[in-house]
């Protein structure tokens, strides 16, 4: 309950005070006008797209990561602890567990980061097969305390005849979710502060229903399976 109220916390301060400019209609508008011309070297002279595309745009997507890299790192720490719990292992040790090999995965990630995006740019799609073919990889590298290259072969084998399950039961949890975002974006105002609250419960409560998820899966591939 204090990791939902501390995640909540996050997400509210995160949409209620967004660093930097959230709006990017004026590109989108830049974006069709350019599109649409017949010389494009002209039109980015005449309207370079620093007009439309600022610093505090940037500084908006890079707080969005960070916000998406907390969230992240929240959802690994329940994820820690709702495995010690399904393992029967006293939960005062899943601090250190997560602290110990959280290092790693922080690693990995920042050096993937930029290729990741690429590729995700280039073949959204992929999604559709990474997510479940490394759902557990977490999981190895904090309990079986392998390394990433390790844990990623190993995810990819032990998740055999367990992907499509898995993208099912994700696809159902976040569908459940934008249902959800729908209504209460609906019956909100835009931009008050009763749909910020209601919107960041969502994403802190969807966030940890995820990892909780991916923890009974990994109980179940690495342990039930056996």
């Amino acid at each position: 309950m204090l990791l939902l109220l501390f995640a909540w916390g996050v997400s509210f301060l995160f949409f209620m005070f967004p660093p930097g400019d959230p709006d990017f209609s004026q590109l989108y508008y830049w974006y069709e006008d350019f599109s649409d011309s017949t010389d494009y070297m002209k039109f980015l002279d005449t309207n370079p797209i620093t007009d439309v595309f600022t610093m505090d745009n940037v500084i908006y997507i890079l707080a969005t990561m960070g916000y998406i890299a907390v969230m992240h790192l929240i959802g690994l720490f329940y994820f820690t602890m709702y495995v010690c719990d399904l393992r029967e292992v006293p939960l005062s040790k899943a601090p250190k567990i997560y602290f110990t090999r959280i290092w790693w995965l922080i690693l990995y990630s920042a050096t993937l980061l930029i290729p990741g995006l690429l590729v995700i740019a280039i073949l959204p799609y992929i999604f559709l097969f990474l997510i479940p073919a490394l759902y557990i990889r977490s999981g190895i590298v904090m309990f079986e305390k392998k390394d990433i290259y390790t844990a990623t072969i190993n995810s990819i084998s032990k998740t055999r005849g367990h992907k499509f399950s898995i993208f099912l039961e994700l696809s159902g949890i976040v569908l459940i979710f934008f249902v959800l975002r729908f209504i209460v974006n609906y019956l909100l105002a835009s931009g008050s502060t009763g749909l910020c609250l209601v919107e960041a419960f969502l994403f802190a409560y969807f966030t940890l229903a995820i990892f909780r998820n991916m923890g009974a899966r990994f109980h179940m591939i690495t342990v039930l399976d056996k």
